[in-house]
């Protein structure tokens, strides 16, 4: 007969039996880490199309005036109200340029205006005004104005006459290949010639367009009309 173990003594059990090669349960197949590093890729190319998107969009869009400045300009530039300026967008006075200049036959004086940080919206504009005394040649001074500003090589100027301003007027319009554009008013009002020149561009979603001639022309011949009317 077989005797129980001593107390305090236990039988061990039977080693488990190895299945012989080949048989038993297959072993679970490897993940692929493919799917994983496909993923963290896309993640960073989309973060990175994030950030890239939205540096050129706070590039574009932000505010390119600078504070509202108390620059004195020459009196005459005072004959462009405030209002005006406002649809021109450039209400902030440029004292650096602005200025009376003697000439040999007359008298020119500068008015330069540009965008007040917070009031004039975002892109860029900037407002120069010119008013020439060329006494008894103001015909030929009037042509001259237009053949230096068809002459401009930035892009291709178109001209056209503008009716009921001054004696005579015209109005020309430089699109350049860039979002630049550039709007000139030149009037001749008897011996005085008025050159009203509003340049800029506006902002996109992420690249600066081309502002509307449209409301280039209108906000340009607005500061001409004011200028013509007081002089």
């Amino acid at each position: 007969m077989t005797q129980p173990p001593p107390h305090g003594w236990h039988q061990q059990p039977p080693p488990p039996q190895r299945p012989p090669p080949g048989w038993g349960p297959p072993e679970p197949p490897k993940k692929s880490k493919a799917p994983l590093v496909v993923g963290i890729l896309v993640g960073v190319l989309v973060l990175a199309g994030v950030v890239t998107g939205l540096v050129l969009y706070l590039s574009v869009n932000q505010d390119s005036g600078t504070s509202k400045r108390a620059d004195k300009l020459p009196a005459l530039c005072g004959n462009v109200s405030e209002a005006t300026l406002a649809k021109a967008r450039t209400t902030n006075p440029n004292g650096l340029m602005s200025r009376e200049t003697k000439l040999s036959k007359g008298v020119r004086t500068t008015c330069s205006w540009n965008q007040t940080k917070g009031v004039d919206g975002k892109g860029h504009r900037t407002t120069d005004v010119s008013v020439t005394n060329e006494r008894e040649e103001a015909e030929s001074a009037f042509g001259r104005s237009i053949s230096m500003n068809m002459a401009n090589t930035q892009g291709t100027p178109l001209q056209k006459p503008i009716e009921g301003l001054g004696d005579e007027a015209v109005v020309i319009l430089v699109e350049t290949k860039s979002a630049f554009t550039e709007m000139s008013v030149i009037v001749r009002q008897g011996e005085m010639i008025v050159e009203v020149d509003l340049s800029g561009w506006d902002a996109g979603l992420f690249a600066n367009t081309k502002p509307d001639p449209a409301e280039l022309e209108a906000a340009a011949r607005g500061v001409a009309e004011e200028m013509v009317a007081k002089i």
